[in-house]
């Protein structure tokens, strides 16, 4: 499955394997090179359009606040301190009456690249079991190619209620295609519809015409833009 999802993890990574255990991954990870290692920035400021993982699977996640885990096993503290130090989180360790106490967070968004939706599946089960939120969605292989891009972003979810017409449905499967994450529910005869796309996210269409036509759409639906460049 291609993927579009914007790449802001502070070092991208790239999982070549991952073993899953309660709580604890043990996994090798490797470095992406300097120039596709870029530094979250508020806005889109320094928001670059290089190194866009297309073809692989992307995972975005975030832990505003502190999250703490009690260790008995100093091995099992270690290792998961370096792998959330390892994406990015900020972590404190303290040890008392026998036991370590890890703390840790991530406040902004941040994501990484996987090679396989196995993979990412996992990646994604792990985060959840370590307190994160994590968006992970599936863009439409038709929007992996084309002079034109348009990147956007959506941080927080935006929730709209419908009557689960047409013109809603094919709001919500555009939505999919883009490679946003989607909830509906369907209660007391109307449908809530809830959606985002937390980290920066670049699709591909042929034409200029069909960019800025793409690019309104979004914007009416409440996303930010980035500015179009040819």
């Amino acid at each position: 499955m291609k993927n579009f999802f914007r790449n802001t993890i502070v070092c991208s990574m790239s999982v070549v394997a991952i073993g899953l255990t309660s709580n604890i991954v043990s996994a090798q990870v490797q470095a992406q090179p300097a120039s596709r290692a870029k530094q979250v920035q508020p806005g889109h400021e320094g928001h670059s359009h290089d190194g866009h993982d297309h073809g692989k699977e992307t995972i975005a996640f975030q832990l505003p606040q502190w999250k703490t885990m009690h260790f008995d096993d100093s091995a099992k503290a270690k290792q998961h301190a370096e792998m959330v130090k390892k994406l990015g989180c900020e972590v404190k360790q303290d040890q008392h009456s026998g036991h370590i106490d890890l703390t840790y967070r991530c406040v902004e968004w941040k994501s990484m690249t996987v090679e396989t939706h196995a993979l990412a599946e996992q990646w994604g089960g792990w985060l959840k079991g370590s307190g994160f939120d994590v968006s992970h969605a599936h863009p439409d292989p038709s929007y992996a190619e084309g002079a034109e891009s348009v990147e956007f972003r959506m941080v927080n979810w935006k929730s709209i209620h419908g009557k689960g017409t047409a013109d809603e449905k094919q709001f919500v499967e555009l939505l999919g295609k883009l490679g946003c994450e989607v909830v509906v529910s369907e209660h007391s005869g109307h449908s809530d519809i809830k959606f985002r796309a937390p980290t920066w996210r670049d699709v591909h269409v042929a034409e200029h015409k069909a960019a800025d036509e793409l690019g309104a759409w979004l914007k009416k639906s409440g996303f930010e833009v980035a500015p179009h460049k040819h």
